[in-house]
């Protein structure tokens, strides 16, 4: 493929996803690209000769009216040929365009068209490895691309010359080591999508139109200014407490209001003192919490150090953005910050290199190109940057770092020298100690913690154990399987480690007391090291990975060492799964209270709400430590506003919530006979305006979340998996929900955090048969406008 080549991009809109299933196109949109710029556009309407569906119109807002009019394809067919003839053939899922053009090419009673073609999908999937999704509404959004309107076939054409550009232009500007490992293995793309690949990255000169995301760097770990050193005799500003003078220092954009400014203020008092304190606060849902406790950080005496805390990464990415922001407005306060992570949370080089190198000779995989783009650019090859689909790939245990690797020794290295520390509570057991004495301070670090609503949860996850020893059977038999092939020296050596592997497991059973529990994990561990030290050797392949066994023996020794803190031990059979289990469950008041509050100076928790005992969890603090008297909640003046409903009216205020013609509307259910009850009600009811969505009838919970999110109006039916995915602020909460039976079924923490959600955006709004218990629960944060639970007019329902 040539760099002169001429480009066609094409999107399609069709009635159904099949020719062969009477699929016809309703909307043909192309657009040419020529020497790096888009130079012409074609599109038209099409009349299938068919109906077409409500949830098609819904999608594309392609009308029966809008394509009456338009001539039918067998009309416009020879033209199409003609346009396309000599182009390459693009589209954003070429395997569904390409072929349903073909189809329709032979249905009408000619040739299919022979084009050479490529798909932006995959190529996207490789140039931006860390894009929060791949539909054309994600990318266009994440690299600030121009998509007038979605779905429909010109719109998505034009926005997909302008990716094509935009990938083109990422693979040119790769570093020339890169380029060439990319070019070294084929990567089994589709159709001629890697000669495109290898194209870009040869081709040379400039694009009419830059696209700034397709080259921008997201290095957040490093800040871009170096501190500006004060003039001769000027003092650095000091802290400014008031509202006025925090927006004249950092400007007006960053919304600082008098409930942010308070929660600045305490968490500047907090840290500015020596005491040892807990201070547990609980801000307004619509707060926006993280800015307001990063900017005080600049202004600290750097006696020690801050340390950022939590299970969740997402929040690390974007803990790392706020600071870098505050650093370029602030460059005569800027601190050093660095994000440090477990050693399995880095890629080590040496591994990845060498998992290419057996690439060339077994195959290379998709993950591993996609590896290749993203090292071009971290600064921290710390896996919490990939997006959770690529994170969570199997293959990257076999690359990932150890503690004595140089990526990992280089961000211990660089932690060691900041003034801010984000992690997670897995690593602030593990590496937290050694932090502190590297970091060498006068006083011990202080500790904020955002969202602490799985605190305990966290706790036993970092210092809690689980062996699971059916999985570590089954491997290890495939391992005996494999070494009964090797040499008769070779083979030995692993006769004898087998043997012993048998000996640690025959001891174990249910009558274990926790002393011989705890043996008898050591010998598991230290038998299943000694095993994968030959299998490396061997060249064998098992899904064990040596750095789990490393942490597991390092949490056994813990515990061993500190076996007060274990709640129980026991041995764990799972019938059904087959799968046998020691499991070593800690105590989280101890750890909290023995080694986690003990190793800081002082704690911040920040959150919305604090679930049933979390509260309560964090102020059990032990003696010495001090808690403030005065009130830490900061009152919240937007209740959300409910509407009660009864059995009896619900299909009547349902009526009313439809009518008010609100746009993303979201039903919780009990259990699934009662979400596929609702799902095929409402669609059928109002599937004219909205697009529905069901868990698991149309997409997993998560996808289906965000995919209706998307649409412009839409209808999610969930069940209570819902409140365990929001806990973990995986979805996006639409600005209505219905909970139908709620006062039969539904638990008042899941209730609160809803509610808190949804208490985020001042025009959400509950309707629920919510129980008077439930009502009192939620009284501080409700406010009912029908506590008599008569139907409302549609007025009550609207923004």
């Amino acid at each position: 493929m040539k760099e002169s080549a001429a480009f066609v991009i094409v999107d399609l809109e069709t009635t159904s996803p099949s020719v062969e299933n009477g699929g016809r196109i309703i909307q043909i949109g192309m657009t040419f690209v020529k020497n790096k710029k888009i130079v012409e556009h074609f599109d038209s309407f099409v009349n299938p000769a068919q109906p077409i569906d409500k949830k098609i119109q819904q999608l594309t807002h392609i009308s029966p009216k809008d394509v009456q009019d338009a001539p039918f394809f067998e009309e416009i067919a020879p033209s199409l040929q003609a346009l396309l003839k000599g182009q390459v053939f693009v589209a954003h899922n070429v395997n569904f365009d390409l072929p349903y053009l073909n189809a329709e090419f032979e249905r009408v009673g000619l040739e299919p068209m022979n084009l050479k073609a490529l798909d932006t999908v995959q190529l996207a999937q490789i140039m931006f490895p860390t894009a929060p999704g791949y539909r054309l509404s994600d990318l266009t959004a994440y690299l600030d691309l121009p998509l007038v309107q979605a779905h429909r076939a010109n719109a998505d054409a034009e926005a997909t010359a302008h990716l094509m550009l935009a990938i083109w232009q990422k693979a040119q500007a790769l570093p020339e080591k890169t380029k060439r490992s990319l070019m070294s293995l084929d990567w089994g793309l589709l159709r001629e999508s890697q000669e495109f690949l290898k194209m870009a990255m040869k081709s040379k000169g400039i694009f009419e139109e830059v696209a700034e995301g397709a080259l921008k760097k997201f290095n957040h770990e490093v800040p871009k200014h170096k501190r500006e050193k004060p003039k001769e005799g000027e003092k650095k500003t000091p802290y400014p407490r008031s509202t006025d003078g925090k927006r004249a220092m950092i400007g007006p954009d960053l919304d600082i209001d008098e409930q942010r400014n308070e929660v600045m203020n305490t968490t500047n008092d907090l840290l500015a003192r020596s005491q040892k304190e807990v201070t547990v606060l609980t801000t307004p849902p619509r707060l926006k919490k993280t800015g307001a406790y990063l900017f005080p950080l600049f202004f600290q005496k750097r006696n020690k150090a801050t340390w950022l805390i939590t299970d969740d990464l997402v929040l690390i990415v974007h803990q790392k953005k706020m600071l870098q922001n505050i650093c370029e407005r602030l460059p005569k306060h800027m601190i050093n910050y660095a994000s440090l992570y477990q050693p399995e949370g880095y890629l080590d080089d040496t591994k990845f290199r060498a998992s290419l190198k057996r690439a060339k000779e077994d195959g290379a995989s998709f993950w591993q190109a996609q590896i290749l783009v993203w090292l071009s650019e971290t600064p921290t090859a710390s896996f919490a940057e990939l997006p959770r689909g690529l994170r969570s790939h199997s293959e990257l245990k076999a690359v990932a770092a150890d503690e004595n690797s140089k990526v990992f020794k280089t961000a211990f290295a660089i932690a060691s020298k900041a003034d801010v520390v984000l992690t997670t509570y897995e690593n602030f057991f593990a590496w937290g100690k050694k932090l502190e004495n590297a970091q060498n301070r006068a006083d011990k670090p202080g500790v904020i913690l955002e969202k602490p609503m799985g605190i305990k949860e966290a706790f036993q996850d970092a210092v809690g154990l689980t062996l699971p020893l059916g999985f570590y059977q089954d491997q290890v038999a495939k391992i005996a399987d494999q070494a009964a092939q090797l040499p008769a020296k070779s083979r030995g050596r692993f006769q004898v480690a087998l043997h012993n592997w048998s000996v640690a497991c025959r001891k174990i059973d249910q009558n274990l007391t926790e002393k011989d529990a705890l043996k008898a994990g050591k010998a598991i561990l230290d038998r299943l090291l000694s095993i994968m030290e030959l299998v490396e050797k061997a060249g064998l392949n098992t899904r064990i990975a040596d750095y789990e066994l490393v942490q597991k023996r390092s949490k056994l020794a813990f515990l061993a060492a500190h076996q007060e803190v274990i709640k129980k031990s026991f041995w764990k059979i799972d019938d059904e799964k087959g799968q046998q289990e020691i499991v070593f469950e800690v105590d989280e008041e101890k750890i909290y209270r023995r080694y986690f509050i003990k190793q800081v100076s002082q704690l911040l928790t920040v959150a919305s709400y604090y679930p049933e005992g979390v509260e309560s969890f964090l102020q059990s603090v032990p003696r010495g430590v001090f808690l403030p008297e005065e009130s830490k909640t900061l009152q919240n003046e937007t209740k959300l506003k409910t509407i009660l409903s009864t059995d009896k009216n619900e299909d009547k205020q349902l009526l009313s919530l439809f009518e008010a013609n609100r746009d993303h509307i979201l039903v919780i259910t009990e259990d699934e006979s009662s979400l596929r009850h609702w799902y095929y009600k409402l669609s059928a009811k109002y599937g004219e305006e909205y697009v529905t969505y069901g868990q698991d009838v149309s997409a997993p919970l998560k996808k289906a979340a965000w995919q209706s999110s998307g649409e412009d109006k839409s209808i999610l039916v969930v069940d209570q998996d819902y409140f365990d995915a929001l806990f973990e602020q995986n979805v996006p909460v639409p600005e209505v929900a219905f909970i139908p039976r709620a006062n039969r079924w539904a638990d008042e923490d899941d209730l609160l955090q809803l509610t808190m959600a949804l208490q985020k955006d001042a025009h959400s709004l509950l309707l629920s048969p919510l129980s008077q218990g439930q009502l009192k629960s939620l009284s501080g944060h409700l406010a009912v406008k029908n506590p008599n639970r008569k139907v409302m007019k549609k007025s009550a329902f609207e923004k």
